[in-house]
C-alpha cells in the first residue's frame, strides 16, 4: 500500500471516529445534537493532530528504510557506502596564498643563510692561507727556548726548521749533525726538542 493511500485511510478513521464519539457523547449525556457535533470536531481537530505526528513517523520510518535500502544496494554491488556528512568546508585561496608566501620567504632566507656560510668558509680558508704564509715568512722565535741564541736560532732556520711544531717533531741526532755540533759541546738538543713541544701546545 502507497504512503499517500495509508495517510488518507489514518486521516478518515480519525475523523469517523471523532464524529462517532461525540454523536455517543451526545447521546449518553443528553447534552443535544449541537454539542456532540461540537466535542466531535473537537475530535477531529485532536485526530488532525495524531495524524500529523503519525505521518511524521511514517515518513521518517519509509526515510530510513529508504536509506537502509541504498546502503544495502550499494554493499551488495560492491562500491563504498555513503556516509552523509555536512557539507566540506570550502577551499580557501586566500589561505592556500598565505602558506605558499611564507614558503617561498622561509626558502629565500635559507637560500641567503646558504650564501652567507659559503662566503665565510671561503674567508676562513682565505685567512688559513694567510696565516700559513706568515708562518713561512715569520718563522717562531727559538731564542725563548733555553740553550738556543740567535746564532742557533739563525742556524736552525737555514737548515729549515723555522716553527715550534718542526723543532718539537725532529730527530735530535740529525739536528746535531745538521749544525755540526761537536759531541764535546755541550748543547742539549733534546731539550731544545722537549721545550718546543711545549711552546707548540701553547700556541695552538
Amino acid at each position: 500500500m502507497e504512503r499517500s493511500a495509508m495517510t488518507t485511510i489514518v486521516y478518515a478513521a480519525l475523523i469517523a471516529l471523532g464524529v462517532a464519539v461525540g454523536y455517543i457523547i451526545a447521546w449518553v449525556f443528553r447534552a443535544g445534537t449541537p454539542l456532540g457535533i461540537l466535542t466531535g470536531l473537537w475530535l477531529v481537530v485532536a485526530g488532525a493532530v495524531i495524524g500529523f505526528v503519525v505521518e511524521w513517523f511514517i515518513d521518517e520510518a519509509y526515510r530510513r528504510n529508504r536509506e537502509l535500502q541504498e546502503q544495502l544496494d550499494r554493499r551488495s554491488s560492491g562500491e563504498p557506502p555513503v556516509v552523509r556528512v555536512g557539507n566540506p568546508p570550502p577551499h580557501n585561496d586566500k589561505a592556500s596564498e598565505a602558506l605558499t608566501e611564507i614558503l617561498q620567504q622561509r626558502e629565500h632566507e635559507v637560500n641567503e643563510l646558504r650564501s652567507q656560510i659559503n662566503e665565510t668558509d671561503a674567508q676562513i680558508e682565505s685567512l688559513r692561507y694567510t696565516f700559513e704564509a706568515y708562518q713561512r715568512t715569520h718563522p717562531d722565535e727559538f731564542t725563548t727556548i733555553k740553550g738556543i741564541g740567535p746564532v742557533y736560532q739563525r742556524k736552525l732556520r737555514d737548515i729549515g726548521i723555522g716553527s715550534y711544531d718542526q723543532l718539537a717533531n725532529a730527530d735530535p741526532d740529525r739536528v746535531r749533525r745538521m749544525l755540526d755540533i761537536k759531541k764535546w759541546q755541550r748543547v742539549d738538543i733534546e731539550s731544545w726538542v722537549e721545550q718546543a713541544r711545549d711552546w707548540a701546545q701553547r700556541s695552538q
